[in-house]
């Protein structure tokens, strides 16, 4: 049976006295109420329904707040290694950036005096097309 299920009655003696009678009486009270109190209670639906329903709610909030603070943590550890990610590609950028630049300060002047001759000579080229083309097209 449940926990509220009452005690036994002690057993009188057949010499028990009009008090002690009287007190035995009582206890016996006592302990109907007791049980007529805990019958009532798995009797009422509305106040079991509603109990559940405080505890129902409460379970979800509380995992309403594990969930909370587990996404929280994912969020923080992706942005940590979000930020890892950007420092490690800056770095790598950087060095790239300044091994090109070195390249270039290291290269000799001839080499680069060459390009620059080279350039020129395609600009001259590229304006003496674009004139001899304009020419050809007045005269037709």
């Amino acid at each position: 049976m449940s926990s509220t299920t009452p005690a036994p009655p002690p057993d009188l003696p057949p010499d028990a006295t009009s008090e002690e009678i009287e007190a035995d009486i009582e206890a016996s009270r006592e302990r109907l109420a007791s049980s007529v109190d805990a019958l009532t209670a798995k009797l009422d639906v509305k106040a079991q329904a509603k109990q559940k329903a405080r505890e129902t709610s409460a379970q979800a909030k509380q995992k309403a707040r594990e969930t909370s603070a587990q996404a929280k943590q994912k969020a923080r550890e992706t942005s940590a290694q979000a930020k890892q990610k950007a420092r490690e590609t800056s770095e790598r950028v950087g060095a790239g950036a300044q091994q090109a630049y070195e390249r270039v300060r290291t290269t000799s002047p001839a080499v680069l005096g060459a390009l620059a001759a080279g350039g020129v000579g395609l600009v001259v080229l590229l304006v003496i097309f674009v004139v001899l083309r304009r020419r050809s097209s007045h005269q037709s």
